[in-house]
């Protein structure tokens, strides 16, 4: 989220080109050439600093909606998953976990689903691909779907 220092800025080049807008437009004929040219850079490169910072608060606000929208993905599973050893799974209808796991620190500290895999090099670890957080496959495995 953009800062007050940003916004300040922003707000600051703004008059800058305002201010010199002004002048430009109340000034009299006699201004000489040169002088009126460097009113104009000057004018311009205020603007481009707004440009600028307009671009910054911009991709901010954008950032700042993904965030929304993933806590709202992850608000809206929360009731989804349910905990079983060292794992989250998915609920079935009764609301006992079911299907392959998913891992713990992701979801708990990031809200992220993000499914734990066997590790090629130890036969009885599965590790989260995201954090690479390791659980023994006794406390983390796939649970069958239930048939009754």
């Amino acid at each position: 989220m953009p800062d007050i220092a940003t916004i300040g800025a922003v707000l600051n080049s703004l008059k800058t080109a305002t201010d010199i807008a002004k002048f430009l437009r109340e000034s009299d004929l006699s201004l000489e050439r040169a002088e009126l040219r460097l009113k104009v850079a000057d004018l311009m490169g205020a603007l481009a600093d707004v440009k600028m910072e307009l671009i910054d608060v911009q991709q901010a606000f954008e950032a700042r909606e993904q965030r929304i929208r993933e806590l709202e993905d992850a608000f809206h599973s929360k009731e989804q998953l349910v905990r079983h050893g060292d794992a989250y799974y998915r609920a079935n209808a009764a609301g006992k976990a079911e299907g392959l796991p998913y891992c713990l620190r992701c979801w708990e500290s990031d809200h992220k689903q993000r499914q734990l895999v066997r590790d090629a090099r130890e036969f009885q670890i599965v590790v989260c691909a995201g954090c690479g957080a390791k659980y023994s496959d006794s406390m983390a495995y796939e649970i069958p779907a239930s048939t009754v």
